[in-house]
């Protein structure tokens, strides 16, 4: 009967020990990215209205004459020192075959509110279909545009992390992110 009881005292001994030992929530982070083409050419904006504002400060920043939503995609990742980067990939509609890669190595999400996201290598890069020459080898270097940087972000906060020249005439890509954290 001792034996009994030692054993259950132990048993809820450690299930005790267990339930105080918890490991913090880890966060997962959802980035809603944006890319927009800054044109030369006047033409009216073509963009969603939750991103008015936004194309508002554009125009007060920089001789675009007009903006347009190019592509827009979701990306979620885990926050922490152990958590892996994300990349994806896919064809700028309306472009002749220019492919972009986002990616980026890992985030870290601030402890207490209002959240800070930090992202690490963050990279978007734009490339043209390879071209190849008589003797069939590929020509030249396919990248047209490229924004890397490392940034703090503000939860829910769109930021326009960068802007990139993509052709002669003038006009640019425009990376604009906003992060929502998931607890």
């Amino acid at each position: 009967m001792m034996r009994r009881i030692c054993l259950l005292a132990a048993a809820a001994a450690l299930a005790w020990g267990q339930e105080k030992q918890t490991e913090p929530a880890v966060p997962n982070v959802e980035f809603t990215v944006y890319l927009l083409s800054g044109i030369v050419q006047p033409s009216s904006d073509d963009v969603p209205q939750d991103l008015a504002a936004t194309i508002r400060q554009l125009h007060n920043l920089f001789a675009y004459k007009s903006y347009k939503l190019t592509e827009s995609f979701i990306v979620r990742s885990r926050s922490g020192p152990n958590s892996v980067g994300v990349s994806t990939e896919g064809f700028l509609p309306g472009s002749s075959g220019l492919r972009y890669y986002f990616s980026y190595q890992n985030i870290r999400v601030s402890d207490g509110k209002p959240y800070m996201v930090h992202i690490r290598n963050l990279s978007l890069s734009l490339n043209a279909p390879p071209t190849y020459g008589p003797d069939g080898k590929q020509r030249g270097n396919s990248t047209v545009a490229s924004i890397r940087t490392d940034l703090d972000l503000a939860e829910g906060q769109k930021t326009v992390v960068g802007k990139s020249s993509i052709d002669p005439a003038g006009n640019a890509l425009i990376l604009v992110i906003v992060p929502k954290v998931i607890e």
